[in-house]
């Protein structure tokens, strides 16, 4: 049905609730249980319906969304949106949803995603695990431009992405640490859902079944990015037996090579005389620890530009690359050498 000879009513009609509840979710507004909410995106969704936005006025600003703010990535790309976006005066405003393995993940993006429409921003840069269709249309009916860092999946063709080359990377750090003659590799993963930490878990593996290593699964532990949780994985993988234990740790984040750092200290392991430690992100205090922390550079000022520079093109109607896939550098320091014999 044509949206202009759809009404308010009609809507609330047949979503057995009131115009004044089809208004707020219409407008993004809160004080509308999250079933109820669906209902009513459905139905307006199915009709069409788009009405412009309460607030007219596009704000200068553009919205980085992510799970949390912490020294895994998040902070550099506020740091360096925020200093690029001061080239065409646009303020950032950082929101945060939490994590996705809690239970509320999914309603608490989409209530960050209705607050930025509220504030009717340039455009949302998300720097979340996972994004639901209903949350991309949500974007889309109000035509605000999106670019989502490290999208899940195929991107598809209207989707607004940048992200780096995580295989690569994986299979990089595995033949640097093969090369120094490391057989018995540990691995400290990221979110279960997460699309880097899957893509650098399959380049690891590629490396090491082309060089006719095998790969240990009581070797690679889960993380998810943050300290508590890589700190055990450590500790669980330097427990094992001496002749089990890896003589190498690749990290899928500085956080959690530090955590790595931790754990070895506590089982008086020297670094890296019986352990080498591999991270990922080169972020602080990676160059500061001791030993120095080799890493895998993440181009964060080129992420954050490449994801500023799409909002822009897409609010000018330019034509753009839709998805870039940056390339990465193994940054080796001094926390990484031959295996003892």
């Amino acid at each position: 049905m044509p949206s202009e000879k759809v009404s308010l009513a009609t809507i609330a009609y047949e979503a057995q609730v009131s115009q004044a509840t089809v208004s707020k979710v219409l407008n993004g507004r809160s004080g509308v249980s999250e079933i109820t909410r669906k209902r009513v995106e459905s139905l307006l969704t199915e009709y069409g319906y788009k009405k412009p936005l309460a607030t007219t006025k596009t704000s200068q600003t553009i919205e980085l969304i992510m799970t949390e703010v912490s020294n895994n990535g998040t902070m550099a790309m506020i740091q360096e949106t925020t200093a690029y976006a001061k080239n065409f005066s646009i303020g950032i405003t950082c929101s945060c949803v939490g994590s996705s393995a809690d239970d509320r993940y999914a309603e608490a993006v989409s209530s960050c995603l209705r607050g930025a429409i509220d504030r009717n921003p340039l455009g949302v840069i998300l720097l979340l695990h996972h994004l639901s269709a209903e949350d991309k249309a949500l974007l889309n009916s109000r035509d605000i431009p999106y670019v989502i860092i490290d999208p899940i999946g195929q991107v598809d063709e209207d989707t607004l992405g940048v992200g780096i080359d995580n295989w690569t990377s994986g299979l990089v750090v595995a033949e640097y640490l093969l090369s120094l003659g490391h057989t018995r590799i540990g691995i400290i993963t990221g979110p279960d859902d997460a699309q880097s930490s899957q893509a650098r878990l399959s380049g690891y593996m590629s490396a090491l079944r082309t060089h006719g290593v095998s790969v240990k699964p009581d070797l690679i532990k889960p993380g998810d990015y943050l300290p508590d949780k890589a700190f055990h994985a450590a500790c669980e993988l330097l427990d094992l037996p001496e002749d089990e234990r890896p003589t190498a740790i690749f990290a899928f984040n500085d956080l959690s090579a530090v955590s790595v750092y931790r754990a070895a200290r506590a089982r008086h392991i020297l670094l890296p005389d019986e352990l080498s430690v591999v991270g990922f992100d080169n972020v602080y205090p990676s160059s500061y620890v001791y030993p120095a922390l080799t890493t895998v550079t993440q181009p964060f000022d080129r992420m954050a530009q490449r994801a500023i520079d799409l909002i822009l093109d897409a609010r000018a109607d330019r034509s753009m690359q839709h998805y870039s896939i940056l390339p990465t550098q193994l940054e080796i320091r001094q926390s990484c050498a031959a295996p003892r014999a």
